[in-house]
């Protein structure tokens, strides 16, 4: 029983390591000559939803849902769902979200200074299978998250193509709530508000 236990013990902390932890602070993979303030160009891959290339956070054209995530979280894994979930309900309200003029663009990204480091198909192939379906990147020096402060997984925020931070959650949240707060945002955008605040991270839509 000891030894059942303390086996219990070992997976849940390594499933809690990997959605609380951060990028390392001893900078191992960072790069000298990477942007440590926006824009930050992030290399995305071919998977589903995504294809070789960069994109660049913020996006000047349009707002960018931007989750940071990581492969080992259990939490990260889940919350793909729920992104995909909330990419449906804004297409079929009428919003474009994929394609190459979209109203606001998905991101899911991971960095390479910390955690696990699978290879481009391994990612690619993690992404699809847990539901992912729009651009996947990776901040390889991990400047991106060190300006946004990302200490855990997922941490999700949506940035218009100001900079300005309208949304911020760490951890699960539901469908509505994503939705909404995308929704907001665009709204907001066309009526020529500014809107930049984080107070829609209270919503509780189902």
């Amino acid at each position: 029983m000891k030894r059942r236990h303390l086996l219990a013990t070992t997976a849940a902390t390594t499933a809690l390591v990997g959605c609380l932890s951060g990028p390392d602070d001893e900078g191992d993979g960072e790069d000298d000559d990477a942007p440590t303030e926006p824009p930050f160009e992030i290399a995305t891959l071919d998977a589903s939803g995504s294809e070789s290339g960069t994109i660049t956070v913020p996006d000047s054209s349009r707002p960018l849902l931007c989750n940071f995530t990581r492969t080992e979280c259990p939490t990260s894994r889940g919350f793909l769902s729920t992104l995909a979930e909330a990419m449906s309900r804004l297409e079929g309200g009428g919003y474009a979200v994929g394609g190459a003029d979209p109203d606001v663009r998905f991101l899911s990204v991971t960095d390479g200074t910390s955690g696990p480091s699978p290879t481009d198909d391994e990612l690619a192939a993690w992404f699809e299978a847990n539901g992912g379906n729009w651009w996947l990147g990776r901040d390889e020096p991990g400047t991106c998250y060190d300006y946004y402060g990302i200490d855990g997984y997922p941490t999700t925020i949506l940035v218009d193509s100001a900079g300005t931070v309208h949304w911020r959650n760490r951890g699960e949240s539901s469908p509505g709530t994503v939705t909404a707060t995308v929704r907001d945002t665009l709204e907001a955008d066309a009526g020529g508000s500014d809107g930049g605040n984080e107070s829609a991270g209270n919503r509780t839509d189902g």
